[in-house]
């Protein structure tokens, strides 16, 4: 009986859980680089526990997920698989190389395959303007992870190649993403995705000073004006995103405003570095101010998720 409970709890986890815990992992190294490896440790540990849980789901029951990726929002989702994949590969980098490294190349290689099965089913096939939703950027930007956290890697020409896929991937879909959204209502179930808008120039940012040595500072700094710009989108959206009542669909506002303070954190670094002091430290003030909010919104989530979770036990 217990174990059949247990098992009907996995068959339930929702695929929103999966990107939170990419949200949570992002900030969780953000921690790290200001000292608190606790922190990084706990949610590492804590994303490999429910990355190993949502792969038994797959596994023990592949109709349930067979179901949920053939609906075009959740599919997008099912790229933080591969996305904290990479990320737990970097984390366990740091101890056993080749168990790291085989993570991150896992995660690449299946991230890639779920760009190509999505890009059929939904673009080649034809787009339904219904689910084209800023959820996409997870799916095609979400490859970004791997150069984001893949500098103890070593391959720079994977990396290159990411970095200027993932920029180029921007620059098509963004233009008729915000067409979209201005003609055409979102429908309520899909209202938090617009938080993800932060998220691909932000991976952008990150990628484009971690990959490349001297960056094009023209291209550096319009992508992070678009960061910034999305970040204030964000902040504004704030008050009327949590003027719903919490459902999984809130994931859709942890990693955009973790890898946004990530971004924020690399262009303070990298302006400082250039001789733009002034600047550079008002942006790292900016990112103080999203560490506290990013925070704020990611233990909200997890809070919400761990209760939906508990409740769930007790009315079994």
């Amino acid at each position: 009986m217990k174990n059949n409970l247990i098992f009907r709890k996995i068959e339930n986890l929702p695929i929103p859980i999966i990107p939170t815990m990419v949200g949570a992992a992002t900030l969780s190294n953000i921690y790290s680089s200001l000292g608190y490896t606790w922190v990084r440790h706990l949610t590492m540990w804590i994303a490999t526990g429910i990355l190993i849980a949502y792969l038994v789901k797959i596994l023990a029951f592949y109709p349930t997920c067979k179901k949920e990726y053939s609906n075009t929002v959740p599919a997008s989702l099912y790229a933080g698989i591969t996305m904290i994949t990479m990320i737990l590969g970097g984390y366990y980098f740091d101890y056993n190389n080749s168990f790291g490294k085989m993570l991150w190349v896992i995660g690449v290689l299946l991230h890639t395959v779920h760009i190509i099965i999505f890009t059929y089913r939904n673009v080649i096939k034809g787009v339904n303007k219904d689910t084209f939703v800023p959820s996409w950027f997870v799916t095609y930007n979400g490859l970004m992870v791997s150069t984001v956290v893949g500098s103890v890697m070593k391959e720079p020409l994977i990396s290159k190649i990411v970095l200027y896929y993932g920029i180029m991937v921007l620059l098509v879909i963004l233009p008729f993403m915000i067409i979209r959204l201005k003609t055409i209502p979102l429908k309520e179930t899909f209202f938090h995705t617009q938080a993800i808008l932060l998220a691909p120039s932000s991976l952008c940012v990150v990628s484009y000073i971690n990959v490349v040595e001297e960056p094009n500072k023209i291209l550096l700094y319009l992508l992070y004006i678009l960061v910034f710009s999305t970040l204030l989108f964000v902040v504004y959206k704030l008050p009327k995103f949590f003027s719903y009542k919490f459902t999984p669909a809130f994931a859709g506002l942890t990693f955009p405003m973790a890898i946004g303070t990530l971004a924020s954190i690399k262009m303070s670094g990298f302006l400082i570095n250039d001789g733009y002091e002034m600047i550079g430290n008002i942006i790292k003030q900016i990112s103080g101010i999203q560490i506290y909010i990013t925070t704020g919104i990611i233990t909200f989530v997890l809070f919400n998720f761990f209760t939906m979770f508990m409740k769930s036990i007790k009315e079994n």
